[in-house]
């Protein structure tokens, strides 16, 4: 898969429609989704001249570059604003009473505790503060060699109504002590030498007693101004940073990107910097309007970018982004599908599958040849790690903080719009046959709009692919009118018994204890450590794991060939992915529930339905949760404002951008995980923390190290703990993936 990953590059992906507004950048009226200046565009002609709408009297006029063709917008500086680090008087500077601190702050289980370490969002009269809820709390920050140059120095900017103690601990080290007094305070925490360190650094914060409210902290550098935290002026919809100041977001370079931005002061200008993951590095200045630096050297990267401003007291960028050259792609959306079929393989590994892993052994040609005219998404998390979670996510489209099926006696609450009431919406008649026991209406609260429904497992009735495909098309029979089928195989998941010819061909040979079944007590067992493997043994397993992928891909031919019969092939919409994966001793475990690992969160998603879906293979993230709306959109159906998923039409059809997206996945809100691309964060709770290269340890055996892994990895934590910080409300239909936010997602915020 990771290979596979690494040839596609991004310029593969038909992206988004939007561009680059070209107006003054003091009061002016820009918006970063606007088409680009050109020359001779009235609005850039006023801002050379130096009539734009509010600009500065006596600003020097700004030079306007010569047209570069039209281009569109991949990710725009200014709606991901609250991702940047802010860099003042040469030190990190954190706004803590911007929603941005959440990129810093870490916590454990939301589903067991609703009280995080930090209140974000707060006052302190007229003051934009984070509160600390207790009496400690952790702050994450990244220094560069700059930071550490000068002062090592902690700053913090606090109100106590009362005073006393305060004190950091630096990466473990002895606790630095200080005093507060009574109401506003700005301290310094000197920072004994070498404490402080290139790359993470853990800040732990103590006082003797609660109500600590933290407006912002600095790191390193001389004492910031009094406007050290503006970053933002919402009347010019423009960044600001201060002559000498810098913002850097941490983010991915698409291939023949560029990044620009307008200034309607001659006199400023920004010096930008980008570092790619592989030590590579670019360089070069913005001034004037439409300039830009090229990114072309860093295709495919993750990547560092710090724009610096000099040569005025404050410079104002409107229209920052990364752009990629080239015209919005033309959208035609045809017919909707008269039938659905809604497939989940039951614990399918996205890297068994050859469609998503070249090298994966088991023959799947039904899947390689559906490839060929389905859309298949290359980077699909489950958003649980088991059975009940995940289809919670993926019939609902909630995460699970939201949907809350995660205690194991929790079920899917009626209240929530199921992929069920959406076929029936849509005027089907709706079925499902399953052989997952939880997956079942009225116990579990999978949907209330069945006109026939089947769990084998409750029923006693077979459990083969073979059985449920054979119920399916019972179900619908002849039926002319719209239908949506959902079937659910369990093949794949233990109990794991031989099929054949493939098991003789992935094993030849090998007689024991495990020849036809490995049971799921034998899996418990192993898992436990009662019962010990020879490697023999564990290849054998994973050889009865691999004839059930191969055996569901026979069914699955079986059902295509059935609906190309039938001579309603063509009018149908195909989805296949999974509920999970399965760990096979990679790390000692097998089985799932136990891990965020890619072998048991990444899964397959495959949607066959080229009149509205074109064919192709995307690299950027997708969740489980953005199947239903995908169903819905299709349809016809209204996006329930509950849904917390997006659509991925626009995706497939280049009608949004095609930057990298992060996929997202909990373990029971106990420890998550987030990828994009090769890059994969993993938490436990709100300390435990190991970033992966997946291209260079696909089966995250070690953490990876050095300034590459510090990129990378910054550039899936900021999502990630945004996102956490955020997810009950995270809707993507309106705040974008969370490595790439909408304009909504700041100024729902606040900001």
């Amino acid at each position: 898969m990771q290979q596979m990953v690494k040839k596609l590059t991004i310029a593969a992906i038909t992206v988004a429609a939007a561009s680059i507004a070209a107006t003054g950048c003091g009061k002016g009226d820009g918006d970063s989704s606007k088409s680009a200046a050109k020359a001779g565009d009235p609005a850039a002609k006023g801002a050379a001249d130096g009539t734009a709408k509010g600009g500065a009297a006596g600003a020097k006029k700004p030079a306007q570059a010569p047209s570069r063709g039209p281009e569109r917008v991949e990710y725009s500086f200014i709606d991901n604003r609250l991702s940047a680090h802010l860099e003042r008087g040469g030190g990190l500077f954190v706004p803590a009473g911007s929603a941005g601190f959440a990129k810093y702050v870490r916590f454990g289980n939301m589903a067991r505790s609703s009280k995080k370490t930090w209140e974000l969002r707060q006052s302190e009269g007229d003051v934009k503060v984070a509160k600390l809820t207790g009496t400690s709390g952790r702050v994450d920050v990244v220094l560069e060699a700059d930071h550490l140059a000068g002062n090592a120095v902690v700053r913090v900017r606090a109100h106590h109504a009362k005073g006393g103690a305060i004190s950091v601990r630096v990466n473990e080290n002895a606790d630095i002590n200080g005093q507060l007094q009574p109401g506003w305070n700005t301290i310094e925490l000197p920072v004994p030498a070498g404490q402080l360190r290139e790359g993470e650094n853990q800040l732990q914060f103590f006082v003797r007693s609660a109500g600590l409210s933290v407006e912002w902290l600095q790191v390193g550098g001389a004492a910031p101004g009094e406007a050290a935290a503006t970053f933002y002026d919402g009347n010019a919809k423009a960044l600001v940073i201060p002559d000498g100041g810098a913002m850097v977001w941490y983010a991915f370079a698409p291939d023949k990107a560029r990044v620009t931005a307008d200034l309607a002061d001659g006199a400023c200008e920004i010096a930008v910097e980008a570092k790619g993951e592989d030590g590579n590095a670019v360089n070069g200045t913005l001034s004037g309007l439409g300039a830009a630096v090229d990114l072309a050297e860093l295709s495919g990267k993750a990547i560092r970018v710090e724009l610096r401003a000099s040569g005025c007291p404050s410079a104002q960028l409107t229209n920052a982004a990364i752009v990629t050259p080239g015209e919005a792609p033309k959208v035609t959306r045809g017919a909707p599908p008269k039938y659905v079929v809604m497939l989940v393989m039951d614990s399918l590994r996205a890297d068994r599958v050859k469609v998503f892993n070249p090298d994966a052994r088991p023959e799947v040609p039904t899947w390689e040849k559906l490839a060929e005219t389905s859309a298949v998404f290359l980077q699909n998390y489950v958003q649980g790690n088991e059975s009940r979670v995940s289809h919670a996510s993926l019939w609902s489209s909630l995460y699970p903080i939201k949907h809350r099926m995660i205690g194991s006696k929790e079920k899917l609450a009626l209240e929530w719009t199921t992929v069920d009431e959406v076929a029936k919406s849509a005027g089907m008649f709706t079925a499902g046959a399953t052989s997952n026991g939880y997956v079942e209406p009225k116990r579990w609260g999978f949907g209330e709009k069945w006109d026939k429904y089947s769990n084998h497992i409750h029923e006693e009735l077979g459990l083969k692919a073979e059985d449920i495909l054979e119920k399916g098309l019972k179900f619908i029979g002849d039926k002319k009118e719209p239908w949506f089928l959902y079937l659910g195989f369990v093949d794949t998941h233990v109990s794991w018994r031989a099929k054949s010819p493939w098991i003789e061909k992935y094993s030849p040979g090998y007689t024991g204890r495990f020849e036809k079944t490995f049971s799921g007590q034998d899996a418990a067992d192993s898992a436990t450590g009662k019962m010990k493997l020879s490697p023999k043994e564990v290849e054998h397993v994973r050889a009865l794991y691999d004839s059930n992928v191969s055996y569901q891909d026979d069914v699955l031919r079986q059902l295509v060939e059935k609906l190309q019969a039938d001579g309603i092939w063509d009018q149908t919409m195909l989805i296949i992915t999974a509920d999970h994966g399965d760990e096979q001793w990679e790390d000692g475990r097998v089985g799932h529930g136990a891990s965020t690992r890619d072998m048991l969160v990444h899964v397959p998603l495959l949607i066959h339905y080229p009149p509205m879906i074109p064919a192709g293979k995307f690299v950027e993230g997708t969740d489980v949760v953005d199947v239903v709306p995908t169903i819905a959109d299709v349809l016809g159906v209204p996006h329930d404002p509950q849904w917390q998923g997006e659509s991925l039409v626009p995706l497939a059809t280049g009608a949004a951008p095609g930057y990298p997206r992060m996929s997202f996945n909990s373990m029971y809100e106990d420890a998550h995980a987030g990828r994009i691309l090769h890059w994969k964060a993993k938490i436990k709770g709100g300390s435990s923390l190991v970033v992966h290269d997946l291209d260079a340890d696909p089966e995250e055996m070690k953490p990876a190290t050095g300034e590459g892994a510090t990129i990378g990895g910054r550039a899936v934590l900021d999502p990630l703990w945004l996102f956490r910080a955020f997810n009950e409300d995270w809707k993507k239909a309106q705040w974008g993936n969370a490595s790439n936010v909408t304009a909504r997602f700041a100024a729902d915020l606040g900001e």
